[in-house]
């Protein structure tokens, strides 16, 4: 059988999400990632939750259509308190930066080392400094573009890094290597921050200029 197709965003969270033996997709919705992640033989098994009891069952009957539902372990539940066992990887896509760096720090002790994939469209800055605060390093960063809007995926594995208020704006690894969207994105944050009218929006404006300016000098 045909197994979903997966836009952009989820594609390249696919691409991130490490071949490990059990791991995690935190609130799954319809569990397309999970079922690719199970197919391809990414995860020998896999944790698919959601908050939601009728998106885990959209989720669930994708995955037993497939004939892989005895590989996962399906649950509704809040965050990382889902998991009873240790997981290699985890993957929280789909929800706004605040709420993925509420999931990591509320659930910093069920981590445990795991590699994280985390993909916000909003606030991304505040997970960024949530990564940092948990004892993580960004590994890897791209920029996904799906139905009409700009994805910022990340790759997070336990160690220490600090991180100046440029970095947690733009993300320190899109400003040293770019992406196929980076010039798009940053012309994007320039133009809504354009419309704010704040100290910290002026600043934020500053520094997203600078960076275009810098990224358009080095291609």
């Amino acid at each position: 059988m045909r197994l979903p197709q997966l836009d952009e965003r989820l594609q390249k969270a696919a691409k991130f999400f490490p071949a490990c033996a059990y791991g995690a997709d935190i609130g799954a919705d319809h569990g397309r990632l999970s079922c690719f992640l199970l197919a391809k033989n990414r995860c020998e098994r896999m944790c698919v939750s959601d908050l939601s009891a009728p998106s885990l069952e959209k989720a669930k009957r994708l995955i037993a259509m497939h004939g892989m539902a005895e590989r996962a372990d399906f649950r509704v539940g809040n965050g990382l308190m889902v998991l009873q066992e240790k997981a290699d990887a985890m993957a929280v896509l789909g929800m706004g930066g605040k709420t993925i760096a509420q999931i990591i720090t509320e659930g910093k002790e069920k981590l445990q080392g795991a590699a994280l994939i985390l993909s916000a469209h909003t606030e991304v800055h505040l997970l960024r400094k949530a990564i940092e605060n948990i004892s993580y390093r960004i590994e890897k960063e791209d920029i996904a573009h799906a139905g009409g809007r700009f994805y910022i995926i990340i790759r997070a594995v336990p160690g220490n890094e600090q991180l100046n208020e440029e970095q947690l704006l733009i993300g320190p690894r899109l400003m040293e290597e770019g992406s196929e969207h980076y010039m798009a994105y940053l012309s994007w944050r320039r133009d809504v921050l354009r419309l704010e009218n704040s100290d910290a929006g002026r600043l934020h404006l500053k520094m997203i200029e600078e960076e275009m300016e810098r990224a358009g000098k080095s291609e």
